[in-house]
């Protein structure tokens, strides 16, 4: 996020107490929203130059500049987003009916009021009517729509990595296109500015994400920790080794290493086993990713190979053989067999239950966590390569992005109201989620919540994971799988591949042109 979420928290609740006393212009909010029923932390920050404030109303709130035009008074506004086949990836960004099939609600009540509040300002202020389709098999429900000329949506939400491929059917609206200008800003507060820079081609953005969703952060990973654990084995504290740049990857394992009682062939559901960390094979990127390096970069807008440096084959080479040959180490898949018969939930126990020190996790595990935990637990970045790295730093895995489906009959309207409703995000959704789902109810001391702050700032976005190029990203987890080390090797055999693929997604944009 672009500013902290401390003076983010700070001027949401001064919009709100400001509303309060002030009507504001063309609308009668009369329902209960999280703002006017909690307090939000954050110091005073009256002396702090904001450099959103541009984009702030008199009353403090988040408004696009655009501003609300009465030739789309009436209308109604279509999205698209994932059903609850997702399961706990399923869309709760403008929904108020509680999730199914294993769906989180995030916050509760708390954050479907948030989410409530902003659909029903947005509708009243700009005069329109929302239309949420949540759909099983969304992606290809927006393709079929795409194809068919059907228009059903205006927007769509669904995973980058869906977007992509749409994107290169030519079958997405560029929002740097001209045919946009007045309709939705691409720079503002509410767009992640670094997601948009890696996701763009060649001056093209067929997608972008910030507060339009929530599953941004809940893809981000963080290091749960048992603090039960660290105080019974004498362990150094972990929040002072974030605040004295220390925790770092080496030192997670050394602290691991100190608590397992696992052996080779040991069963997983041996209650008496301690095991150093309950983690997946595709946490290997994840560590990787809290180096602050990532597979691919941009030159010029376009993306370029970045992995096979010096630094990054040394680092993958140390996750790898840590990840392949560490009997502290427990992988969910070996969870089979279990009482609930999903690896992840009985894997997951392992560590809810008091029998491991970490867990690498989404913040949709620390929702899980907050109600399943037995154990007093805490929250990390993911560990620096070393103690001379700047900065902790994580990447989502599974980034949400909005787009505009190319046969869309009014593709202007579409942008103006995805820029109303993520706007409207930025004050109402996301500080219900983070204030109630991660500070109340899932985290535990003051000490997570600052660091929850840190990590939601240093959020990484690689367009070599959302493209895959030649497999690139998913080369990490194939060699935990395999149970091998050998990064050059790997890299070595989908080099190729990838810059071939990079050429085919540079040449597919290429092609559209206006």
């Amino acid at each position: 996020m672009k500013n902290s979420l401390k003076r983010f928290l700070a001027l949401a609740l001064m919009a709100v107490l400001l509303v309060s006393m002030v009507a504001c212009a063309n609308t009668s909010e009369t329902n209960s929203t999280p703002s006017e029923n909690e307090t939000v932390s954050g110091g005073d920050t009256s002396t702090t130059p904001d450099p959103d404030k541009e984009y702030l109303d008199e009353n403090g709130q988040y408004v696009p500049k655009v501003g609300v035009l009465d030739e789309y008074k009436g209308e109604t506004f279509d999205i698209l987003v994932i059903g609850v086949s997702g399961g706990t990836y399923q869309s709760d960004d403008f929904t108020t009916e509680t999730g199914g099939n294993g769906g989180i609600d995030y916050g509760d009540t708390y954050y479907l009021e948030g989410v409530g509040a902003r659909n029903d300002k947005i509708e009243e202020m700009y005069g329109i009517t929302l239309e949420v389709w949540k759909e099983d098999d969304a992606v290809n429900k927006a393709k079929n729509d795409a194809t068919s000329g059907t228009g059903t949506y205006d927007a769509v939400i669904l995973g980058v990595g869906n977007l992509a491929a749409l994107a290169q059917d030519n079958l997405l609206w560029d929002f740097n296109s001209s045919e946009f200008d007045g309709y939705i800003d691409t720079k503002a507060p509410w767009w992640a500015q670094s997601a948009s820079e890696a996701y763009s081609i060649g001056g093209k953005l067929y997608f972008m994400t910030g507060d339009i969703t929530i599953m941004n952060k809940v893809n981000t990973w963080s290091i749960l920790f048992n603090k039960e654990m660290i105080r019974d084995y004498n362990l150094d504290n972990p929040y002072d080794l974030y605040d004295e740049g220390t925790w770092t990857f080496d030192k997670m394992c050394e602290m691991a290493k100190a608590v397992n009682t696992a052996s080779p062939n040991v069963a997983w559901d041996d209650d008496t086993v301690v095991w150093g960390m309950v983690t997946a094979t595709g946490d290997a990127y994840q560590f990787f990713g809290g180096s602050g390096l990532t597979v691919c970069e941009k030159e010029n807008d376009l993306p370029v190979l970045s992995f096979g440096t010096e630094a990054s084959i040394t680092f993958a080479e140390k996750v790898l053989t840590a990840m392949t040959t560490s009997e502290w180490m427990l992988y969910a898949t070996k969870a089979t067999g279990g009482p609930t018969g999903n690896v992840w939930t009985d894997s997951f126990n392992v560590f809810n239950n008091g029998r491991a020190l970490f867990r690498p996790s989404g913040f949709s595990a620390v929702t899980k966590a907050s109600s399943w935990a037995n154990i007093e637990f805490g929250i990390m970045p993911m560990p620096k390569v070393n103690e001379s790295q700047e900065g902790y730093y994580t990447v989502t895995s599974g980034s949400w992005g909005v787009s505009i489906l190319k046969n869309n009959c009014d593709h202007q309207f579409a942008a103006y109201m995805i820029d109303a409703f993520a706007a409207g995000a930025k004050n109402y959704v996301t500080p219900a989620y983070i204030e109630v789902n991660l500070k109340r109810k899932s985290l535990r001391d003051d000490d997570s919540e600052r660091i929850l702050e840190d990590i939601f700032d240093s959020i990484v976005y690689d367009a070599g994971a959302v493209y895959d190029f030649g497999g690139i990203s998913t080369m990490f987890s194939n060699l935990v799988s395999q149970g091998s080390a050998d990064i050059v090797s790997s890299f070595d055999s989908v080099r190729d591949q990838a810059l071939n693929a990079i050429e085919d997604v540079i040449d597919a944009y290429a092609q559209d042109d206006e």
